[in-house]
């Protein structure tokens, strides 16, 4: 469906604007939107899509707010316009038409044509129902428009602008990227299942299906300017080029050999007289960096980073003349290529002297990226556990520069990708979900690893979500390698596998096995400090059990907790217990001050000054020197590393009917919980129920109640509507006149005070009534919860009630009155 929006005319005000010539990074020009509140504070809008338009060289930005800005680099002005249609999801210049701009409104999801010197609205494309993602024009004799979001894809024709055709999806395979190829010759679209499809433009006829067994979550494509081959990255390390001649691959690229764990976005950059090749491709990487690889040589160019903020997207101009990133923080640098380029080429002899921190240059990537993968061979293959020992001994710690590879080394981990993968993709586990409640981490960044690694092991093995100490256990872990989330869990459940081997015996419960063989070392050793914690009542579960829960972390500073770890994993299983053992007889002057099982368990909570080198030495000399007969390596097994292949090894060395049994009750606690709630607000609502017709059930000819919807009314008929037997006995005592005349004047003086009925009633009561009737009085406090009736509707009821109880009264009583 279209329709035509007409608009006043508008005079905008355009301003100028100064570009920097031959900056040191490259950036010619920087855009930020700031307004100044009501209160005088300054808030920043943040840019959320841009275009290019080479044609006339000009640019259009747009902020979450809905202001457009277009900059015009030929006239050297910008100006504002301010859409009626809101914010806008995704922005491109009509090729064919001078100055018009399509502007995807993200309300009711309409597609407007923008006439950007006047700022009307010439055109309104409606049909979608999500936000529009995609824009793109077939450079052909169709000359097509092709809209999408991520449900369907709409071609239309420009000529009338009626739907030509569209494309609905399924749901698992949303559409990430759509767009025509170069020359239109193709249609080529990104599905979230990691499919390509590519169609035919004019009959839609499917041609080819990719779908890449090395790539996982594909993300986007892009193609040269020619047309003739076509990249396709995703968030692995793994970079495919592929010939839209042949229908093949061309080439496979290793992006972790650049530093680079994952691409977010790429896109070709043209340069002067490569015949439309494009050799150079921009990155987008996982981690914020703007990569310019040379497909070439093989080598990174130019690397574009900002400290302060990551970039989110980046646009590159149809000639490849600019390109644009939009950060983080949403302010958008804008490049002029040919600089960027020069600065890429000198830095490739010179070595850069006063970088800015908005970008950063490598000297040459391909000397620096091997020496690296060289180092981490040498260490991994010919520096062996033995060798690394030794260095461990003569400086007491590992580099920090190089740690995370030595560990790598000493666990042997096997780098499934696969494997790990499989595991990431079942997402976060129910367990873990609301992590954050139970704990207080304030970077999202180490929240999110953590989530992921707590995930991945409990889906691993179902013991790892029952067990509640483990996000404590593992945290120090996310901090130190957060940045290789592979080798983070392959690290982690390494380590569970072989350094905690019995901990989980008989799990839920403590490991006894363990603080067994904790207790005997320290009686063989210092029988003293063991004696002062029986004397105390100090048992293993406060002075060994939270230190090994919490992996030494509350104890321990940061550098102090890297180097025991260094020890840990250089050394034998049984190595963690004596540092457990040691770390209480070091500490022995300070412990035999603490009188209060208290103050003890605060010690063991909190990090107290301790000497490294006699730390460290008396855990060696406990390792030694220990009787084989209580040795833990006696009951330990040898060193296991993890298995390489597409699936990990079975954590088995817990007891699996426990475990199913808490975690069957688990749930069950959970559906009685949730069954009981719905059960009490059934049983409330039915005892209301029950009081209303037990109050309002006639007894008598004269006892109907002709409302059973107040529960107010219920009382007032309960107090006034004697039951037969009790009018008898009125009737027989005659009291005469005067008795029945002041239970009528009572009577209309409670019907006259009506909002404090209830609380006449309460006093007119005989202590054996209320007694029984303490229970109907119930409802009486649940009653202010319901909502009160309005007062026409309060009189009407007292009205009827009026009516309902004067009928209790015989005729002469009536007529007295």
């Amino acid at each position: 469906m279209e329709k035509v929006i007409k608009r006043s005319h508008e005079t905008l005000e355009k301003f100028d604007i100064k570009l920097k010539s031959k900056p040191k990074d490259g950036v010619i020009l920087q855009l930020h939107h700031t307004v100044r509140g009501s209160n005088g504070v300054c808030r920043r809008i943040r840019f959320s899509s841009s275009t290019f338009d080479d044609l006339h060289e000009k640019l259009a930005c747009a902020d979450n707010v809905g202001n457009l800005f277009i900059l015009d680099f030929s006239d050297l002005k910008f100006w504002k316009l301010t859409s009626v249609t809101g914010p806008c999801t995704a922005l491109h210049f009509v090729p064919s038409r001078v100055d018009m701009l399509v502007v995807a409104a993200a309300k009711k999801f309409a597609v407007n044509f923008l006439d950007i010197e006047t700022g009307n609205i010439s055109l309104t494309l409606t049909g979608h129902t999500a936000p529009v993602k995609n824009i793109s024009f077939s450079n052909n004799k169709s000359n097509n428009l092709l809209t999408a979001s991520t449900v369907e894809a709409i071609l239309w024709e420009q000529n009338n602008y009626t739907k030509y055709f569209t494309l609905n999806t399924y749901l698992g395979a949303h559409i990430q990227q759509i767009t025509f190829a170069p020359g239109g010759e193709y249609l080529v679209a990104c599905f979230q299942n990691d499919t390509i499809q590519i169609w035919k433009h004019e009959s839609m006829k499917s041609v080819k299906q990719i779908i890449p067994n090395e790539l996982k979550h594909v993300k986007n494509v892009a193609f040269t300017m020619n047309g003739r081959a076509m990249a396709i990255a995703g968030l692995t390390a793994t970079l495919i080029l592929f010939s839209m001649d042949t229908w093949k691959g061309l080439k496979s690229i290793d992006l972790s050999k650049y530093d680079i764990s994952g691409a977010q976005q790429v896109a070709f950059v043209p340069q002067v007289f490569d015949g439309g090749a494009n050799k150079i491709l921009a990155i987008l990487s996982s981690d914020c960096v703007l990569y310019m690889l040379d497909l070439e040589s093989m080598t990174v160019l130019h690397s574009i980073r900002n400290e302060s903020s990551g970039i989110r997207k980046f646009v590159v101009s149809p000639t490849g003349k600019y390109f644009l990133c939009i950060l983080q923080l949403g302010e958008v640098n804008i490049y002029n290529t040919s600089y960027v380029m020069d600065l890429a080429s000198n830095n490739t002899c010179d070595q850069p002297k006063n970088d800015l921190p908005s970008t950063s240059a490598h000297k040459c990537m391909p000397i620096e990226t091997p020496l690296k993968t060289e180092i981490e061979h040498k260490m991994r293959i010919c520096m062996d556990s033995a060798r690394l020992r030794r260095i461990l001994m003569e400086y007491g710690e590992y580099p920090d520069k190089f740690r995370s590879i030595i560990w790598r080394s000493l666990l042997n981990t096997p780098r499934n990708r696969d494997a790990y993968s499989s595991l990431v993709d079942k997402g976060i586990h129910p367990v873990y979900k609301d992590i954050e409640k139970q704990f207080t981490i304030h970077s999202s960044t180490t929240l999110k690893n953590l989530k992921r690694l707590l995930s991945c092991l409990a889906h691993w093995c179902p013991l790892f979500g029952v067990m509640k100490f483990l996000p404590g256990f593992v945290f120090p872990f996310v901090k130190v390698l957060q940045k290789d989330p592979l080798l983070l869990f392959e690290c982690v459940a390494t380590v569970l596998f072989n350094f905690c081997q019995l901990w989980f015996e008989y799990a839920p419960f403590p490991p006894i096995s363990i603080l067994s063989m904790i207790e005997n070392i320290l009686g063989e050793h210092d029988p003293e400090l063991l004696n002062h914690f029986c004397a105390i009542g100090v048992t293993s579960q406060v002075y060994a059990l939270k230190i090994l829960e919490t992996a030494f972390s509350e104890i321990l500073t940061c550098s102090e907790w890297l180097i025991l770890w260094d020890h840990i994993l250089s050394n034998e299983p049984a190595f963690i217990l004596m540092a457990v053992v040691a770390y209480s007889i070091v500490q022995k002057n300070a412990i035999k001050k603490l009188q209060s099982h208290e103050q003890i368990e605060h010690f063991y909570h909190m990090q107290n000054p301790i000497c490294k080198k006699a730390f460290l030495k008396k855990i060696y000399v406990l390792v030694n020197e220990t009787p084989d007969e209580i040795h833990p390596r006696k009951f330990f097994n040898s060193f296991i590393s993890l298995e390489k292949g597409h699936c990990y090894q079975q954590f088995t060395g817990y007891p699996k009917a426990t475990i199913c049994l808490k975690l069957a009750e688990k749930e069950r606690r959970q559906t009685q919980r949730n069954k009981k709630r719905q059960t009490l607000k059934d049983l409330t609502k039915k005892s209301l129920e029950k009081i209303i017709n037990d109050q309002s059930k006639p007894e008598s000819k004269s006892d109907v109640s002709d409302d059973d919807d107040s529960i107010e009314n219920v009382y007032v008929s309960e107090r006034y509507t004697k039951k037969p037997k009790d009018r008898k006995l009125v009737n027989d005592a005659g009291t005469g006149d005067s008795s029945r005349n002041s239970a009528r004047e009572e009577l209309l003086r409670n019907v006259l005070l009506y909002p404090n009925i209830v609380q006449r009633c309460k006093h007119h009561f005989d202590p054996k009534t209320t007694r029984d009737r303490k229970k109907d009085r119930e409802p009486l406090r649940s009653s202010s919860k319901i909502k009160k009736k309005t007062i026409d509707k309060r009189t009407e009821n007292l009205e009827r009630e009026v009516e309902r109880l004067m009928k209790t009264y015989s005729p002469s009583d009536i007529s007295d009155q």
